[in-house]
């Protein structure tokens, strides 16, 4: 009875056992068991084929962390991690396929033990969470990109420089696209033309040289028809041509125009995502780009409507020469700069002789054209860096940076002549008072000295030109 029942049991267990092996054979979860040393030596059908394999015996006898962990030092971490309670629980790990390509598991594991208690070795069961991790990497790439909108809105609207604007969007625009190059080019009426006013990942030759006709691929087209357009792949896109720039070399492509009440202010257009393997923008990324489109064009209006203002605040209306306002603050910028650096600088006074007569004879319109057409002519006889100033009336000044007494005599004359010697509906002549700012004086001691000079000028005969000396 005993022996029978003993048989039953054997056979019971063997039953037992086979049942085991294909409930662990049937689950579609990968099972594993690695001895001491962490070499594989049972693997379940399913982990074989999660990892790529078809043969469970191309897994066993190998290392878990030197053949099939991304990193070796994470199975050190996990294992530490079984050291403080015994087990893991869906802890995450980059596994490698055969083919090389890599899968996110999570496994829950625990150690083995003999009857003494000893560590023997670790088994453990995972699950492949590689599209869960994908989508909660998406899902964070996306809050991301929301949060960089909306935090593009806040800080766009309070730029008031146009070229600091325009850097900014380009800047956050490749940023928040994840691209590798992007341009913001501005429309110019005069020209129908769009021209680069910023860039990112560009020649400086592409940058410069690039000017797109209204019309013409692909940025002139997206200006021309007002909407946006995504490109896959520009080497099988017809409107695209590269020959006049073999040095922008790109693959996928977005552009997108800045309007504003159905008026062209300019396009942005991204070039190559550097996020995915296969570097092409989604129907996503280009909703995302019409957003920044629409932030910027109202801040693009606002900067040029601020510069306007500000160029007029600094600008005589009729001669289009700079005003009072900006030669004061000219004047005290180069002050300034003489006290950190020692840089000298001279000022030249110039009256128009007998521009009452002028105005007598021809009429008072004539009197403004002639005051137009000697700003130009001054402006055309200096350097860039020279500021001409209609001081108030027929009365100019010129700001000379860097430049002495003598250098300043000698540019003084050369406008004097040019005036004597222009063409004017009837002759007419300047006097010009010189100074020299080469040690510390206030603003209105230099004008005073610079009055002096003019007025010697005047006093002399006028049409000449005077330097101011302690004599006078």
């Amino acid at each position: 009875m005993y022996i029978a029942k003993d048989k039953e049991i054997n056979l019971l267990f063997a039953e037992s056992e086979k049942m085991y092996r294909r409930l662990v054979e049937s689950i579609r979860n990968g099972i594993y068991m690695a001895d001491a040393n962490d070499t594989l030596f049972f693997v379940n059908q399913s982990l074989v084929e999660l990892l790529g394999y078809i043969h469970r015996d191309e897994l066993l006898g190998r290392s878990i962390a030197k053949d099939l962990h991304r990193r070796p030092e994470e199975r050190d971490e996990l294992l530490r991690e079984m050291q403080k309670t015994g087990f893991v629980c869906n802890y995450p790990v980059e596994m490698v396929r055969k083919d090389g390509t890599f899968v996110i598991l999570s496994t829950t594991s625990n150690f083995i033990r003999n009857e003494q208690g000893k560590v023997i070795g670790v088994e453990g069961v995972v699950h492949d969470i590689t599209e869960q991790k994908q989508l909660e990497t998406r899902l964070q790439s996306e809050k991301l990109k929301l949060e960089e909108i909306l935090s593009f809105d806040e800080r766009v609207s309070s730029i008031r420089n146009l070229d600091r604007l325009v850097d900014f969007i380009v800047d956050k625009a490749t940023t928040i696209l994840e691209a590798e190059k992007c341009s913001l080019m501005l429309f110019d009426e005069a020209s129908n033309e769009l021209c680069i006013k910023g860039a990112k990942g560009l020649s400086e030759e592409v940058i410069t040289g690039t000017r797109v006709k209204l019309g013409d691929p692909i940025a002139g087209l997206v200006a021309k028809e007002g909407g946006e357009i995504l490109v896959k792949n520009i080497e099988y896109d017809q409107r695209f041509e590269r020959k006049s720039r073999p040095s922008y070399r790109s693959r996928s492509f977005m552009s997108a125009s800045i309007k504003l009440n159905d008026r062209l202010i300019g396009v942005v257009n991204i070039a190559d995502k550097h996020s995915t393997a296969e570097k092409q923008f989604s129907e996503v990324d280009l909703k995302v780009l019409c957003a920044i489109v629409r932030q910027a064009a109202v801040a693009i209006e606002n900067a040029k409507l601020y510069r306007e203002l500000e160029y007029l605040s600094v600008t005589d209306p009729l001669t289009n020469l700079w005003n009072y306002r900006c030669f004061v603050t000219s004047v005290d910028d180069e002050i300034q700069r003489f006290k950190r650096f020692s840089n000298g600088f001279s000022l030249l006074m110039v009256d128009v002789d007998n521009f009452k007569e002028y105005n007598d004879t021809l009429g008072h319109l004539e009197g403004d054209v002639f005051l137009k057409d000697l700003g130009k002519l001054f402006t055309s006889h200096l350097r860039v860096i020279d500021k001409v100033c209609r001081y108030g009336g027929d009365e100019f000044v010129i700001l000379l940076p860097g430049t002495d007494l003598d250098q300043a005599r000698v540019a003084g004359e050369k406008l004097r002549e040019s005036v004597e010697n222009y063409p004017f509906k009837q002759k007419m002549t300047v006097s010009i008072g010189v100074s020299e700012f080469k040690k510390p004086l206030s603003r209105f001691e230099l004008l005073m000295r610079v009055d002096r000079a003019l007025y010697q000028a005047k006093r002399g005969g006028r049409n000449r030109v005077d330097i101011y000396s302690l004599n006078l």
